[in-house]
């Protein structure tokens, strides 16, 4: 296990949580003023003593900074310090890799490596030009620019099966709403419940954990009968760079073309910490999303200041409270589900065959009744309305679409 010293900002718990998701061991806690930072270091030069004395006596394998370094300030702190030294984005991408299981998102986590690496290969060509850094990766086995002209071919290797990933999923989304399914994704921070409420309202077993984006893979479920599919799928950061979200577009357009996206929030964050991650995935999404928005925060059970917290939610829309955890308020999300994706309930006289199979087909039924009439009751998204008609419409005259 890696022993490293953490430098950083005043709110603490986020980094560490990152630092924890990773098993990284915490060999001292620097803290620093993100209000006063060194162009030339990024920290001050009294800082950057104590980091290189801390690194000393604690035989410390590594240095990682909340904050994101510029491609010189990584340089000159590297050979400064003497270790290598880690900046937030570094550290985001090294959890990703931790946790990529599919290839899918094996390709997207090396897809945003290598992009994080180009400015600081351009930093070493450059210092290379200058003779301050000859060679690099193991001696000088390739130099560096001809090491920065095979990432590049491999970037462009990448970008071509990541367009064929999302044109697949493109095709698997269009097939799923001409068979009348509402799509639904859920979007929301890292750790507020995604993979929970994904489980509690499919069954799904997903694995659950208390740590920073244990989800990167997308992860759809149909919920219950109803023809809803519901997807989980990575969490938002603040301060993902926007190369970084274009690395996981693929998985992401699963929130953006959605029918209806959920935007799940953890009602057990102090207000301030609730209204800033809302913010963040808000900035993250907002542009994007085609479908209906329904905020919804959980946590409920552990909550304080619900009232201010609706409040704050209310800006977006109508929210809904529940506890994944423990089912409360689930059967009033999955009602406002539908409402929103245009679920609506039917009754037919007499169906036919033709207009029996049609409704099973893209739709659900939810009764069937035998008295003077055959009366079936269902549900089926409102688009299909129009073609169920003409299939009635087709019978004998005895059927009656009410």
């Amino acid at each position: 296990m890696p022993k490293v010293i953490a430098v950083i900002q005043h709110n603490e718990k986020e980094f560490l949580d990152l630092l924890d998701s990773i098993d990284y061991e915490i060999a001292e806690i620097i803290k620093y003023n993100p209000k006063r930072l060194n162009t030339r270091y990024y920290v001050g030069h009294g800082k950057l003593d104590k980091i290189k004395e801390a690194v000393k006596n604690s035989n410390a394998d590594l240095v990682v900074i909340d904050g994101f370094l510029k491609s010189s300030q990584w340089f000159l702190l590297e050979k400064e310090i003497g270790v290598p030294v880690m900046d937030r984005v570094r550290l985001i991408l090294e959890i990703f890799a931790s946790h990529a299981r599919s290839r899918e998102a094996m390709l997207q986590v090396e897809y945003a490596r290598l992009k994080y690496e180009i400015p600081r290969l351009r930093e070493l060509i450059h210092r290379a030009k200058l003779k301050e850094h000859p060679g690099f990766m193991a001696g000088g086995e390739y130099k560096v620019d001809d090491y920065y002209e095979m990432i590049c071919r491999r970037l462009s290797r990448i970008r071509k099966k990541i367009e064929k990933i999302k044109k697949e999923r493109y095709e698997r989304r269009k097939r799923r709403r001409r068979e009348g399914y509402i799509l639904v994704g859920i979007a929301g921070y890292t750790n507020c419940g995604k993979s929970t409420l994904l489980h509690a309202l499919t069954g799904k077993d997903v694995i659950i954990e208390g740590r920073m984006f244990s989800t990167l893979s997308t992860r759809t479920s149909k919920v219950g009968k109803d023809r809803i599919l519901i997807t989980d799928t990575v969490g938002f950061v603040a301060g993902m760079p926007p190369w970084l979200i274009k690395a996981f577009e693929p998985t992401l357009e699963e929130i953006y073309e959605s029918d209806v996206v959920l935007l799940l929030m953890d009602g057990s964050d102090d207000v301030p910490l609730f209204k800033k991650k809302m913010d963040t995935v808000m900035e993250y999404i907002s542009p994007h999303i085609k479908g209906a928005l329904i905020p919804v925060i959980n946590k409920i059970d552990i909550a304080n200041d619900l009232d201010v917290k609706k409040e704050l939610a209310s800006h977006i829309g109508e929210p809904i409270l529940i506890s994944a955890k423990n089912g409360t308020g689930l059967d009033e999300l999955v009602e406002r589900i539908k409402s929103e994706g245009g679920l609506v309930t039917e009754i037919v006289l007499n169906p036919s065959a033709e207009c029996f199979r049609y409704i099973e087909r893209f739709g659900r039924i939810l009764s069937i009744e035998y008295d003077d009439s055959t009366v079936v009751k269902f549900q089926i998204r409102r688009g299909y309305l129009k073609g169920l008609k003409n299939v009635c419409g087709t019978s004998s005259g005895k059927d009656a679409l009410r």
